[in-house]
């Protein structure tokens, strides 16, 4: 995972923000429940000028400073402070429990208010992919048969139009 920080360090130095922070997104993908890669995109977004981004990652870390507050206060203002609006964009698929205190007040009042306001609370699954457990499709033997057959009439086709052209010219020069 060190070497991912310092890839990302890396595209940020070279000026390949976008590259970071997809490389940070993917991260918070496979580590829903560590807020500090949060933080760190948070972060870029912010420093980028992107504040209601930012404050899209920070709203469920502690507030440090006022940066932290006005970006989070711009982003709940973007969704009308609508918790189910806020819990579907900021998705999170981690483990409540492993959370502190801090974000897990945060997730209930969100939770809470679109409850209270939309009568349900937007539910998202963990990723579950397991790597390396992949296998491929196997064909049938009507469906590569029928693409043989497919490719077989593409070729045919032109051939046996230049056949019928012939006999339609050597049918019109007979007479």
């Amino acid at each position: 995972m060190e070497n991912i920080f310092c890839k990302i360090e890396k595209d940020l130095k070279e000026g390949r923000k976008k590259k970071a922070c997809d490389r940070l997104r993917n991260l918070i993908n496979e580590f829903p429940d560590d807020i500090s890669l949060r933080e760190k995109l948070g972060q870029i977004y912010y420093d980028s000028g992107f504040k209601d981004e930012a404050g899209k990652f920070w709203i469920l870390s502690e507030t440090q400073n006022f940066e932290m507050k006005e970006a989070v206060e711009i982003y709940r203002n973007t969704f009308s402070n609508s918790g189910n609006a806020i819990l579907k964009d900021i998705v999170f698929r981690g483990d409540k429990n492993q959370l502190s205190d801090y974000s897990k007040t945060i997730l209930k009042d969100l939770e809470s208010d679109s409850l209270k306001k939309i009568k349900r609370i937007p539910d998202f699954k963990p990723k579950n992919r397991e790597k390396g457990n992949y296998t491929e499709s196997k064909s049938s033997f009507l469906s590569t048969v029928g693409f043989y057959l497919f490719i077989g009439g593409l070729i045919l086709l032109p051939i046996l139009g230049i056949f019928k052209l012939f006999e339609l010219i050597i049918l019109l020069f007979q007479k």
